[in-house]
């Protein structure tokens, strides 16, 4: 697969959007993202949430994040969780680096009795990293930031 990361920040180009957002900045309206690092964000956020199947006309698209999420906690859903992050970032955004994927269970924090925390740290060449944090709770809600 051919590809170019063509870098933009939105102090030189701050007239060309690249993307949208993936939540509604007002009723029925989308933010338009200027940089590479906050769309590639985003995509790294679509991606995860994303079920494989959900895509119209790409099926294979996402991850299998989701389903294994809420599933029971065992000492294999580490690395269940692990492999379907590390298979979809570079099957769909090879362009991201996974710096670091850590997953946190009640056997790591007994504070987290029924709940999985994951945290990633990312970048793209010739960026900053980033954070992003996926907090799964016993009742079902998915809290992403």
């Amino acid at each position: 697969m051919g590809y170019q990361i063509q870098q933009v920040n939105d102090i030189v180009s701050p007239n060309i959007p690249l993307g949208v957002d993936i939540v509604p900045k007002y009723s029925g309206l989308f933010k338009l993202v200027y940089s590479t690092n906050e769309q590639a964000k985003i995509n790294l956020k679509t991606l995860l949430l994303t079920r494989p199947g959900e895509r119209y006309h790409q099926p294979a698209y996402g991850c299998n994040l989701l389903n294994v999420l809420f599933e029971p906690i065992t000492e294999f859903i580490k690395d269940d969780i692990n492999t379907y992050i590390n298979d979809a970032v570079s099957n769909w955004l090879p362009y991201i680096n996974l710096d670091v994927l850590d997953v946190e269970t009640h056997l790591d924090n007994p504070d987290l009795q029924h709940d999985i925390k994951i945290t990633i740290e990312f970048s793209v060449s010739g960026f900053d990293t980033q954070q992003i944090t996926i907090f799964a709770n016993e009742d079902g809600s998915i809290i992403v930031g």
